[in-house]
């Protein structure tokens, strides 16, 4: 099971850990009410040091201290990471929703610093917010949140890239999840021949946990018959979504958000004693 370690930031919700050149790492995606947002309250996208590379943050103290290593991608949000090598490739959506459609970038980067962007998928007739990558050996394969009216907000669909910029959104009649309920904030790993997606459930009238499902289609689906994988604790309101891990040194770094729900929201952490296969065999006990 998961044990959670505290608070650590206010007002600062998206956040992937990372293992980038043997350093533990974070992506941010800073928002205007973030309390050490330097870009005059805008959205912006934010990479920094967990401690010093080589374990997890103890408190709220020293991750305000977390050296930042790069600062990207203003107007942006929702982001997600996912390194090949040398190279660092972060996908992100905007901010500011001006129109009914928006897209996914990506931003690509070697020295976390310098990024090359371009359009990552194109929306239609939608809104797309969270997402996240992963490989399964063949190609790369992109879980991304979105609001197709079609059904209840919101539906995770899935799209397939061989270079991890030009991506094709597989139709819905061969890979969607949630189209019967609220599916938000996914987190994608491939394992044993299976997807698994850990992903944000409306569980309540308002209440919200993250549940875990799996699918070797990305169309039929399993939930964990140990769902709840988090849900919230006394004192952290209604609301524990927006989970995201990295294994690290024989453990699994979790980092999620905790809240109301309506802007009153709180950057936490958690671990999983273990690796991520074992958390994963531990979701699945009947293998």
């Amino acid at each position: 099971m998961l044990h959670k370690l505290g608070t650590l930031q206010d007002h600062l919700v998206e956040t992937s850990p990372f293992v980038y050149r043997g350093e533990l790492l974070i992506l941010e995606s800073v928002r205007p009410r973030t309390p050490d947002n330097t870009h005059g309250g805008e959205h912006y996208l934010r990479v920094r040091r967990l401690a010093d590379g080589t374990r997890d943050v103890r408190d709220r103290e020293e991750f305000a201290a977390c050296e930042v290593l790069g600062e990207f991608g203003e107007g942006f949000t929702f982001a997600a990471p996912f390194v090949r090598g040398d190279e660092v490739f972060v996908y992100a959506s905007l901010g500011v929703k001006e129109t009914p459609s928006d897209d996914i970038h990506v931003f690509r980067g070697s020295d976390l610093r310098a990024w090359e962007q371009s359009v990552a998928i194109a929306g239609v007739d939608e809104r797309l917010y969270n997402c996240s990558v992963c490989a399964d050996g063949e190609r790369y394969m992109m879980a991304l949140e979105s609001n197709d009216a079609r059904w209840p907000a919101f539906t995770i669909k899935f799209a397939v890239s061989e270079d991890l910029i030009d991506w094709r959104v597989l139709p819905v009649e061969e890979a969607i999840l949630g189209t019967d309920r609220y599916a938000a904030c996914p987190s994608m790993r491939r394992h044993d021949g299976r997807y698994y997606v850990w992903y944000l459930e409306h569980a309540g009238p308002w209440w919200f946990e993250t549940w875990l499902t799996r699918s070797v289609d990305l169309l039929h689906w399993q939930q964990s018959p140990q769902n709840p994988i988090l849900r919230p604790s006394t004192g952290e309101n209604i609301n524990n979504s927006d989970i995201d891990f990295c294994e690290f040194d024989g453990r699994v770094a979790v980092y999620y958000s905790w809240g109301s729900q309506k802007g009153d929201e709180h950057l936490a952490h958690a671990v999983y004693d273990g690796t991520l296969a074992e958390w994963i065999a531990d979701s699945y006990p009947g293998g």
